[in-house]
């Protein structure tokens, strides 16, 4: 069952668990993997990236430290997993966070199997082994039908696509991040969070 949820809701914070998915969730001792329709099979992060944008003061640190961590000290605001749309004139900031969606729409559009489950972490998080990526940009083409700007984005240097992999447990935005917008929620039984459970504007 799809359901929608206000982005500002969903900003501030989840109850995060073991949410039922009606008929297409498989439901065991713990709600760990959805079983949709047509009989695949993905396992629930139990990581994620959550933001309270009340507090953003949009001083881009984020981006800043993601992007020198992730991209070998690249300093390019386009290399960030984590985007901050601003709005200038009401004053607002909005970190876009990846969601690690239960349904990841960018893992089912990679024709390589480059979008994969991070395992050894123990996150489960939608990562993209930027070895096995030919730079198709179909997760990206996949993931802005629901969210915008896309969270997977394509790195023009490299002619590969990147995204947020939670810094394999250890996310230098929530780290960094002077005034506590960010933060890091776990679950051993699994997050039900982004695509099908929420949709942006």
């Amino acid at each position: 069952m799809t359901r929608e949820v206000e982005r500002r809701t969903v900003l501030k914070g989840f109850t995060l668990g073991a949410i039922g998915l009606a008929s297409i969730t498989t439901i065991g001792k713990f709600l760990q993997i959805l079983t949709f329709p047509n009989g695949q099979k993905v396992a629930l992060a139990k990581a994620v990236i959550l933001a309270d944008r009340s507090l953003c003061s949009g001083c881009r640190i984020c981006e800043i430290v993601c992007a020198n961590f992730n991209s070998e000290g690249r300093n390019s605001a386009s290399l960030s997993r984590i985007i901050l749309e601003k709005e200038y004139l009401r004053g607002e900031y909005q970190p876009k966070v990846c969601h690690q969606c239960a349904d990841p729409p960018c893992l089912k559009a990679c024709p390589v199997t480059a979008l994969q489950i991070e395992r050894q972490k123990g996150t489960d998080a939608r990562i993209i082994d930027e070895r096995v990526c030919i730079g198709c940009r179909r997760c990206v083409e996949a993931c802005s039908q629901y969210f915008k700007p896309s969270r997977p984005r394509f790195d023009e240097e490299k002619k590969r696509t990147i995204k947020c992999h939670l810094c394999f447990g250890e996310p230098q935005c929530v780290k960094f991040c002077p005034l506590g917008v960010l933060r890091l929620e776990r679950s051993e039984r699994g997050l039900l969070v982004g695509y099908p459970v929420i949709k942006e504007d």
